[in-house]
């Protein structure tokens, strides 16, 4: 079972980014119908099919909930340097990982020089890794503009 333990009806895996992403969406359309609703003249026919929508809307978001959700065994702690990559910060722990920043190469030197046993993999751009030097630790090289699950899937592999 992959690290993100996560469940479709199949039994087969369901990205956790996915089912935040779904679960976006559903509080989304469950909102604005439910405005929608208040807003149209009672006992209409446009405020029951609002009143439709947001029926729908709940229904599917009490089926996410029931996606079976496996914590994982073991959570990876990562060392993320750049700020360009701070924006993967939260979709990486949702994918199971612990992350650490370090905005600059600099400052992860620093934390590195201090302690190599906080952290079991780095990940940065190829040139923020050459900058880093050698501390022991696996290193994950992330390409530009690289989403979460690949960054995710790039760390996984560097530590083998």
């Amino acid at each position: 079972m992959p690290a993100d333990g996560k469940g479709d009806a199949e039994g087969r895996l369901v990205p956790a980014t996915f089912l935040h992403d779904l679960n976006n969406l559903l509080t989304a359309i469950h909102g604005y119908s439910t405005l929608l609703a208040a807003d149209l003249p009672a006992g209409g026919q446009e405020q029951d099919f609002a009143a439709r929508i947001l029926a729908a809307a709940e229904e599917a978001r009490q089926l996410v909930a029931r996606v079976p959700r496996k914590r994982p065994v073991s959570t990876l702690r990562v060392l993320l340097v750049g700020g360009a990559l701070a924006r993967l910060a939260g979709a990486l722990e949702t994918l199971g990982l612990e992350v650490t920043l370090a905005a600059t190469a600099r400052e992860a030197q620093g934390a590195l020089k201090a302690s190599t046993s906080d952290w079991d993999v780095v990940a940065g751009t190829a040139e923020t890794l050459s900058s880093l030097g050698a501390h022991g630790l696996p290193l994950a090289a992330v390409p530009a503009g690289a989403d979460a699950v690949t960054v995710d899937a790039l760390i996984r592999a560097a530590r083998g």
